[in-house]
This record gives structure tokens, sequence and C-alpha cells, in this order.
């Protein structure tokens, strides 16, 4: 999926402010379901979700898998306008979906024989079945979503606070080119690696920019009428998991691979960003100098590996989204 950006669009773009439950709810589902190479698929801990998730999933639960598949767009009547960050809001603005777009939205929505005929009849544009549905997303949050928010707040925040930064000091190009590799920025035109293909008009609205935690990967959202196109892509991971999942903040060492790309001691600081540091942080863990930590740090931010950022008198260390696809690799 594409979009070209225009410039009353690239001076309207911005960040969201905190972490959407409509977004994270859509795509958890869409991870729920993701077996063979999601973003969180090769995750023990995420797997560990999942089979938690799956163990309590209520019967009402198919119907949002059916419209959440992970293979194709969320139906964008399920991800509302900008702004409505608490979960009763969005559910109300799904409550609200007129019959025309509802119809609009599951026009490809594939044919599933099981499914209830008030979900069957969504499709047709009939709205009774709504409050069902709506009722079916708050059950799956309690369950799903509830127990793991805070975490899931903590990581979009850490992720906002360096694209903050990021966008502060070097503009937007800087804040779309750090979004590498899935998200590809070259002027003026910004894609996502999804394999979905289309291109979203631009009408020179902006473009908002939103960290996810579950997420297969990026994905450009089709404005609502009178809204913001929106750009939902993984945030960079931290230390911090869900309630109930299991591991280590930090990850092992490096693999022999990437040793013998990077070096061992460098592939070992990447690694340790991967929870993000100050580089005082980094030269102990390492046990090397700070000079030394600095010298590591300038060579994997120059390969767009990590990004640097300043909190009052500490400079700040952590992945960027090409360098945890490379320790995941």
């Amino acid at each position: 999926m594409r979009i070209g950006l225009t410039l009353q669009d690239l001076v309207r773009i911005g960040l969201a402010a905190a972490a959407d439950p409509m977004g994270e709810l859509t795509g958890s589902l869409q991870v729920l379901q993701r077996r063979d190479g999601g973003r969180h698929a090769a995750s023990a801990a995420f797997n560990r979700w999942r089979h938690r998730v799956w163990q309590g999933l209520p019967e009402p639960a198919s119907v949002l898998l059916w419209l959440c598949r992970p293979d194709a767009p969320v139906p964008e009547f399920l991800l509302p306008a900008a702004g409505r960050y608490d979960l009763d809001s969005g559910l109300a603005a799904v409550l609200e979906t007129e019959p025309v777009r509802l119809k609009s939205a599951l026009r490809t929505a594939p044919v599933e024989r099981d499914l209830p005929g008030w979900a069957a009849a969504l499709a047709d544009g009939d709205t009774a079945g709504l409050p069902r549905l709506v009722q079916a997303m708050q059950d799956y949050h309690d369950l799903a979503l509830a127990p793991c928010w805070d975490v899931v707040c903590a990581q979009v925040d850490a992720d906002l606070g360096m694209r903050t930064q990021v966008l502060l000091h070097g503009g937007v190009d800087a804040l779309l080119t750090g979004l590498r590799p899935k998200v590809r920025w070259a002027a003026p035109v910004l894609e996502t690696d999804d394999r979905i293909a289309g291109t979203l008009p631009s009408e020179g609205t902006g473009l908002l920019v939103v960290p996810t935690y579950f997420s297969v990967g990026p994905a450009l959202v089709p404005p609502s009428p009178g809204g913001t196109p929106r750009l939902h892509y993984p945030s960079v991971r931290h230390a911090a998991h869900p309630a109930g999942f299991a591991g280590p903040s930090v990850r092992k060492g490096p693999g022999n691979a990437l040793a013998a790309l990077l070096g061992p001691t460098r592939a070992a600081a990447l690694t340790i960003l991967a929870v993000g540091c100050s580089t005082s942080e980094l030269a102990a863990r390492l046990g090397v100098t700070p000079s030394a930590a600095s010298k590591h740090t300038t060579v994997l931010r120059r390969a767009g590996l990590i990004i640097t950022h300043r909190e009052r008198n500490t400079v700040l260390h952590s992945l960027t989204p090409l360098g945890s696809a490379l320790l995941d690799s």
C-alpha cells in the first residue's frame, strides 16, 4: 500500500497522542491468528499470550477473527477517526456505523458458512448486529488486552517519545526515513511492505503516525469521513512484556551470524540497546570505556540500527525498526 504526500500533507504530519485501543484490539486479533512469521509469531512470550487468549476465547470472537484477518486490511469502520483514544469512544463510533459504509467496508470479506446470521448480515449493510459486535469486542478486550494494557501504553509512549525527538531535531524526512525497512519513504511517496496493493488518495489532510504494540506489520489506514489517513507501524520493542508474559527483559547474547557481521562487541551492544540505555550504562554492561561505547553507538547510528536522543543531561539510545529487524533475523 502506498500514499503520495503533497506539501499540504507534509506540513500536517503528526504523531499519535497515545496508544490507540481500537488499533491494538484489531492488531492483536491479527497477531493471534498469525502462526508463521508475523512480528510476534517467533516470540515465545507472545506464543504464551496467544495460548492464554485462545484458551479463554468466547464463541462470538469468531466474528472478530473473520473481520480482522492477518492477510487483509482491517475494515476501516473498526478503526475510528483519530483522536478517539479511549475504548468506549471507539466502540461507540463502531456502533454508529452507517449501512452504506458498513457494506462498503465488508465488500471483500470472505463468505463464512459458520458465521451467526447477525454477523453474516453485516456484509449486506445490516446494522442490527452492531450491538452484538461491539459486545464481542468489549469481551475480547477484557480477556486479551486489559491484563497487559499498562505495558502496551508504556511501550507506545516510549516509542512516541523517541519519534518526537526525531521529528524535533530531524524534521518530517527523518521521522519517515526512521521507519524503515518495512516502511519506505522516497519523497513524495510513502509505501508499506504489507503485500497489499493499492494507493490511498491524498487530500491534503496530512498523515497521523501511530505506533502499535500488537502488529503483524505496518499498515496505511484510509481516513474516516472528514478524517486523516494513518500509518500504523510496529513500535520499537523495550524491556517490558505484558502481564503473564515470560522471558528475560534483555535478549540473549547475539548469535554467531550477527557477531560475524558486526563484530562480537558491537553485536552485543545492539542486543543490549534492544531495551534502551545511556552511553554510560552501555559501557558498564559491555565492560568497556565510555569513549569506546560512544564509538560503537556512532557506528550503529550511522548504519541506521539505533537512534539517539538527549533527555536532559543524558544521551539515550534505542533500536530503530531496522535494528530490531536485524536482531529478529
